[in-house]
This record gives structure tokens, sequence and C-alpha cells, in this order.
């Protein structure tokens, strides 16, 4: 009878986090661009994107910063970028 409270009362099991990364020549426009899809308590509660317009040093450092502290905090991060997964550290799967 109870059965209803039962399932509102059992704890979820934890959400996958997802990090997702293409290499894309994005028209020449930006060097990479990222979107962001922010969780509370394990819904969507926002979506946010942000570009990287130039190809340096300094950029590849920013890109890595913001999208390691994004991963930190819970968030799914999808990115475009015009350089190679193993260029900004990352390892294809």
């Amino acid at each position: 009878m109870m059965g209803w409270l039962d399932k509102l009362q059992r704890p979820r099991p934890p959400r996958k986090q997802v990090l997702y990364f293409a290499q894309d020549d994005l028209n020449s426009q930006y060097f990479a661009v990222v979107r962001f899809t922010w969780f509370c308590d394990g819904k969507l509660c926002g979506v946010t994107e942000t570009a990287f317009h130039n190809y340096d040093a300094d950029v590849i450092e920013e890109l890595t910063v913001v999208v390691g502290d994004a991963l930190r905090d819970g968030a799914d991060v999808s990115t475009l970028c015009i350089a190679p997964a193993d260029e900004l550290g990352l390892e294809p799967t």
C-alpha cells in the first residue's frame, strides 16, 4: 500500500556526467565553442555557452581551466574545437 512512498524515499542513482569533444573547423571564426549543462539536485537547471576566439597558448590554458572547473562543479560539457583533443590534454576514447 505504501509502494509509492518507498519510491520517493529511495535514493536516485548518481547522474553520469558527460564530457563531449569534437574537432571541427568552425568556419575559422572561433578557436572553440563550449556548452555547459548545469544540474541542481539531479535536475537540469541551466545551459550556458561560451566562445573562445584566439588560437594561442593562453586560450588553450584558459579553455582547459574553464572546462575542468565546470566538470568539478558537476556540469556536463560539450566542446567543439579546431585543435585536436590531444593538444588540449584529452585522451580520445
